[in-house]
């Protein structure tokens, strides 16, 4: 059985969104350009939505290379990275299926992103969650011992940047994004910074659903200066814990608006 979302309201796809993006964020890990890069995005955000349901046969070359105006080199190329991240499989003569979830590759930064946040079922947010919890705090912990002045410079222009748009949630939550990827990139780890087109996408779906709960913008201001503080004064603990406070506050949030939209669902006719 799919999962559902829990918001149920029409929104940007988190591609639209990203390309909203500051210098700081990494982008997809495809390009968009092109019928090749077309038809992968394309597709693939059908299966990741649900629009083509798991063990549902896709349409034949002769629709596909219809649709897109493509030819079948192109098409085959696209079907091949679709296959290579898990979505599809080709077997002769049963034709081109959706693989179950469970063989998605979810690290995989197109396939996070392919995710529209309205389709995003509860289990999966709170997965999303605890992957930056593992991650971020410990980052912005390496980050006190280790940024460099640049850095700082780099996470302070993003803290700014959410100050001045704390009444407009798209510029808001891009600047939010510059400023948790400016911490993952001063933790100096190259494995975190390796991290940082998969986090970076995470947060990118975690703030489209805070978007669509409309948080008060206001009140995640102060956890992030104070992690901005903890590296500044090289603290290491406050760092860390000012971060754990900034996820945890918009996953209390989120638990709120789901609990109220259960709610509202419950009382109607």
């Amino acid at each position: 059985m799919q999962e559902k979302g829990f918001f149920g309201l029409a929104t940007d796809s988190l591609l639209e969104i990203n390309s909203l993006r500051g210098p700081t964020s990494a982008p997809a890990l495809y390009p968009r350009s092109g019928i090749h890069g077309t038809i992968v995005h394309a597709i693939g955000s059908d299966i990741v939505n649900g629009e083509l349901q798991q063990g549902q046969r896709l349409p034949g070359d002769q629709d596909l290379m219809a649709r897109f105006q493509a030819s079948r080199t192109a098409l085959r190329e696209a079907l091949k990275v679709l296959a290579s991240k898990g979505l599809i499989e080709s077997r002769q003569r049963a034709g081109t299926r959706v693989r179950p979830r469970g063989d998605w590759d979810l690290l995989d930064v197109d396939v996070l992103s392919w995710h529209r946040p309205e389709n995003i079922s509860e289990s999966f947010t709170a997965d999303l969650v605890e992957l930056r919890e593992l991650i971020e705090p410990v980052a912005a912990k390496l980050a006190a011992d280790r940024a460099t002045s640049d850095d700082l410079t780099r996470i302070e222009a993003a803290y700014l940047r959410m100050e001045k748009f704390v009444d407009d949630y798209e510029g808001f939550y891009v600047a939010d994004v510059d400023f948790h990827l400016a911490v993952l990139n001063a933790s100096h780890n190259q494995l975190v910074q390796r991290l940082a087109g998969i986090i970076g996408t995470v947060l990118g779906l975690s703030f489209s659903l805070q978007k669509q709960a409309r948080i008060p913008l206001r009140e995640s201001l102060e956890s992030h200066y104070q992690v901005f503080e903890g590296i500044r004064q090289r603290n290491r603990r406050a760092a860390e814990r000012a971060m754990r406070i900034t996820i945890r506050r918009g996953r209390n949030t989120l638990n709120q608006q789901r609990k109220s939209v259960r709610d509202q669902a419950f009382q109607a006719p």
